[in-house]
């Protein structure tokens, strides 16, 4: 059986959080995944807003801050607490790692009757992700759907895909913007990761649930300093999730959405809608599923 297949089945049996860790001993994380040779990336304030970037520590973490988004419009605002994930998707997708929008194809050097390829020995980056949510795991999907098929396969991004260990983060809050329970992708993450934590963050408390997902995870866990979580944290976790999934901003109809679309290819919406594009491209760099190239 294919690794990543694995890793969506041991999710499926170990989506109850069963770990706790306090704020301080999610440092320990950082420390632990760096030890085993992982560069590490998530979300960091940059530009006015939170992206993906190389983090070096808990305080790179947005902590304390949270996006308001609505259509063509992207604002940063201070929460009344110090929640480190307290933000929804923003800007950028984790596609950046997988499928760079740059990559060098291959090298030579000349000789006196032409050039003689040069051989590619460098090998991906252990990366750790931190922070994918539900939705950022099923666009994943689509890409690995894509580029690691059962007939034909991409070398480069495999080899990429396999040095990946993802840390997702359960949405506790959704956003103006946020539809995944239309599509069945979220809020609460169920397949595709290595270890999910849930933040709980209160007045009188602020501490992390965390399951492992993967046996990958399972081992990165067991370096942890984490205690056993108590059913009655199992329960607010859960119930915080549920809250987030009864507020989406947003609700789609996908009811033969297939057939919907197919049948109005030339509907004058699309001629709208290509009138304001500048044809910069954004889109294509942007967008979490899209695997044009």
């Amino acid at each position: 059986m294919p690794e990543r297949d694995k890793k969506v089945i041991l999710n499926i049996n170990m989506s109850i959080p069963t770990g706790r860790l306090s704020p301080q001993d999610l440092e320990e994380l950082f420390v632990v995944l760096r030890a085993a040779g992982f560069r590490i990336v998530g979300p960091k304030l940059r530009d006015q807003a939170i992206v993906f970037d190389e983090l070096e520590s808990l305080q790179d973490l947005p902590q304390g801050w949270t996006d308001e988004q609505e259509k063509g419009q992207y604002r940063l605002r201070r929460r009344e607490d110090n929640a480190y994930f307290g933000y929804n998707v923003g800007p950028h997708s984790w596609k950046q790692f997988l499928f760079p929008a740059k990559e060098r194809l291959w090298r030579a050097k000349r000789t006196p009757d032409g050039f003689e390829p040069i051989a590619e020995n460098e090998k991906p980056i252990k990366t750790a992700f931190i922070g994918a949510r539900s939705c950022d795991l099923h666009a994943i999907a689509v890409q690995d759907k894509v580029f690691l098929g059962e007939k034909y396969s991409d070398p480069r991004y495999q080899a990429r895909r396999e040095n990946i260990f993802v840390v997702a983060v359960q949405c506790t809050q959704a956003g103006n913007t946020c539809f995944c329970v239309s599509m069945n992708t979220g809020p609460k993450a169920t397949l595709g990761y290595d270890l999910a934590l849930t933040e709980v963050v209160n007045s009188r408390e602020h501490y992390f649930l965390f399951d492992a997902g993967t046996e990958a995870g399972a081992k990165i866990a067991s370096q942890l300093k984490a205690e056993t979580a108590k059913p009655s944290e199992q329960e607010l976790a859960a119930s915080l999730i549920a809250r987030a999934a009864q507020s989406m901003g947003r609700n789609l109809d996908t009811t033969n959405i297939k057939e919907l679309l197919y049948s109005n290819l030339e509907h004058p919406r699309w001629d709208d809608v290509a009138s304001r594009c500048l044809s910069c491209a954004n889109c294509t760099l942007v967008c979490p599923t899209c695997f044009c190239s």
